[in-house]
């Protein structure tokens, strides 16, 4: 694992979405009052910045095409509005220590 420093973690919003670059490529960081999540950047249905999108009952929901995710998993759970599908997303860990939110990305 290599863990990189991609925040602090009171600059972060209480219940919010951010997209952070790693040494990786860009990856979205989330935060759901003290649980944190990370998941790749881009919606699986086309591509969308998932930065844009919104926390809605525990689920990320893409805010382009309302599909639906499982933060802590990357399960797809909801299909994007208009057709098509959306398949899970890339997940990776995240932690916070004293203060800083490391990503093993």
């Amino acid at each position: 694992m290599t863990w990189q420093k991609v925040a602090d973690l009171s600059g972060l919003p209480e219940n919010g979405l951010v997209r952070l670059t790693t040494s990786s490529g860009e990856i979205l960081l989330i935060r759901m009052g003290e649980k944190l999540f990370a998941t790749q950047l881009n919606c699986t249905h086309e591509s969308d910045d998932l930065s844009g999108g919104a926390l809605e009952e525990g689920k990320l929901v893409c805010g382009f095409h309302y599909a639906t995710f499982d933060p802590a998993t990357g399960e797809a759970l909801g299909h994007p509005d208009g057709g098509g599908t959306a398949t899970a997303l890339r997940t990776y860990a995240v932690r916070a220590e004293n203060g800083e939110v490391l990503v093993d990305a």
